[in-house]
């Protein structure tokens, strides 16, 4: 018999996030599981990889899917987060699996944050959590996202008098008491959050999103995409104009630059990558992409006059990973 993550009907709690935004379930995670997660998080803490990703007071490691148990568990974590928050599951993707361990001398009331753009669900699974140490969310106050792929960019772009603190002493908070084996699953870089008392409490966070953006690297299907777009984009014209564009998953931002000449130079920014200069054209067909319109229609609306070099620069941005393309 197959061996499974979770043990509760996701269904049950689809309504409860439809209205608040966060879902508690506790007990949802099942013990051959959970007990899984322990072995790794103590072997990763003892050998390798939380020694050197050392990040504030806490460490951090890619999470790794067991190798036995006979389930797929990429899918079977994509299909429960899609039925409690309303989403295709096909359009459900990783971007991110860490395991998070608190240092004992991590302090007690840290700032609150939210998590990067990409971390549309935020997924907490409790490993080891210490007695008075809570996950506090604020559901209702500043809940516009993210724009930024690092939470600490979100802060750094902020002046003093627009930080949230102030504005979240006076909000309404949820407190969530989690205990080992619990599943806690909130709109991450939505809603400010973070985690009270966090010494030597363990978490293991699924991150994931709708959006076909995944900045790390970390879903399981973005190398297929990636060689199943390389492969695209040396197709004929006749199959490559019928192709469906999108963003690139690993797409951080597009901007235009200005030097002092005020010359305006339209790129895009590939996580910790540097920019990649592209043309008007090619600008605005990025801006026409929204999943449903094929290549031939992404070239028309650019208003290029050529249409065989307005294909070439679909393939030039496919080949450099500007966008992805789909049969």
């Amino acid at each position: 018999m197959s061996q499974k993550i979770f043990q509760f009907d996701p269904s049950k709690f689809a309504a409860d996030f439809a209205r608040d935004g966060y879902v508690h379930i506790k007990g949802g995670v099942t013990p051959w599981f959970h007990g899984e997660v322990v072995k790794q998080v103590e072997e990763s803490l003892v050998n390798r990889s939380m020694k050197e990703y050392a990040i504030g007071d806490k460490k951090q490691a890619m999470y790794e899917f067991p190798e036995g148990g006979g389930g797929n568990f990429e899918d079977e974590v994509c299909m429960m987060v899609s039925k409690v928050v309303g989403e295709k599951f096909e359009d459900m993707v990783f971007s991110e699996r860490h395991v998070k361990a608190y240092d004992a001398a991590a302090s007690a009331t840290p700032l609150a944050h939210k998590d990067r753009y990409a971390s549309q669900y935020s997924v907490g699974l409790s490993v080891h959590v210490k007695p008075g140490s809570t996950l506090v969310i604020y559901p209702e106050q500043e809940t516009d996202i993210n724009p930024f792929n690092t939470s600490v960019q979100m802060r750094s772009s902020l002046s003093p008098d627009r930080m949230p603190e102030a504005a979240l002493s006076k909000a309404r908070k949820v407190e969530i008491k989690d205990a080992a084996g619990d599943l806690i699953v909130f709109r991450g870089h939505a809603m400010w959050h973070l985690r009270a008392n966090p010494a030597l409490t363990t978490m293991l966070y699924f991150k994931m999103n709708a959006y076909h953006c995944d900045p790390l690297g970390e879903d399981r299907h973005s190398q297929t995409f990636r060689d199943n777009t390389i492969a695209n984009a040396e197709s004929g014209d006749e199959k490559l104009a019928g192709l469906i564009p999108r963003i690139g998953r690993r797409v951080d931002h597009f901007h235009k630059f200005y030097n002092r000449d005020w010359r305006e130079i339209p790129g895009v920014v590939l996580f910790n990558e540097k920019h990649f200069s592209l043309d008007q054209d090619e600008f605005k067909m990025v801006q026409a992409m929204d999943g449903k319109k094929d290549v031939a229609a992404i070239v028309r609306a650019s208003e290029t006059t050529d249409f065989a070099a307005g294909l070439g620069k679909i393939r030039r941005m496919a080949r450099r990973g500007v966008i992805d393309l789909i049969v």
